[in-house]
């Protein structure tokens, strides 16, 4: 992501490496017409991945929690463990794609064909249940860690919980992309979905945390003087 493109949301990722103590990862930019926000690397060097969309639609405050949610994770020192899982649970995912093609290639017809559809969804029986476990059992359950981790410091759970609501609604409303689901546990908020029946294997990734959940663990943790306090207050969550 150019620096000179780009300066103020540089000067934003080097304000909240300060405050979060940590190394300045990378910033790379790719075009999706989702949003979609996560952090890859090793413990040399980290990289957020933030997609156009993202940067469109969030507010000022929002975009500035969502990258300290990423802050948040790669101080957790997790970063490596879920890029491997990505890794390997997205090499095997991809398997079910691969067969798709390959019907197409010895022509079974195209894309929105049944055939190459049918042997699609052949194939993700046979690889989806697999790599979802190996999601399950090596990634870092992390999520309300990173929501909770990124309100403590910044302060300011209305605009987190915003942000999530927003980042929701627009996957909910709009999004219509593949994603790997061996990367599922690698987004700030889900992107994988099914469309379809066909793609109905792709609803063994629904294992973040509900929308609700995350609301509730936001909204119940609060910054005071500097100390982490749980102030349970559920009187907030009526919007969701």
């Amino acid at each position: 992501m150019s620096s000179t493109e780009f300066t103020e949301l540089h000067n934003m990722v080097d304000k909240l490496c300060t405050i979060f103590s940590v190394k300045r990862p990378q910033v790379h930019l790719f075009e999706s017409s989702v949003p979609v926000i996560f952090t890859v690397g090793s413990k040399k060097k980290s990289h957020i991945i933030v997609s156009r969309r993202l940067l469109d639609l969030m507010e000022d405050g929002e975009l500035e929690m969502v990258f300290a949610r990423e802050l948040a994770r790669i101080k957790e020192g997790n970063v490596t463990q879920n890029t491997f899982v990505a890794l390997v649970a997205g090499i095997i995912a991809s398997f079910s794609t691969i067969a798709l093609w390959m019907a197409m290639l010895t022509g079974f017809g195209q894309e929105d064909d049944p055939a190459p559809k049918f042997i699609r969804f052949v194939a993700m029986g046979i690889v989806m249940l697999p790599c979802s476990l190996i999601v399950y059992a090596g990634a870092s359950d992390s999520i309300l860690k990173a929501d909770i981790g990124a309100v403590r410091i910044m302060g300011n759970n209305a605009v987190m919980s915003s942000a999530l609501k927003r980042l929701h609604n627009d996957i909910l409303l709009n999004s219509m992309e593949y994603f790997n689901p061996g990367h599922v546990h690698l987004y700030a908020m889900n992107p994988v979905k099914a469309n379809s029946f066909f793609d109905i294997h792709l609803s063994l990734f629904d294992m973040k945390p509900s929308l609700s959940e995350r609301l509730i663990s936001i909204n119940e943790t609060n910054v005071v003087a500097g100390q982490d306090k749980i102030v349970r207050n559920r009187t907030n969550l009526t919007e969701v």
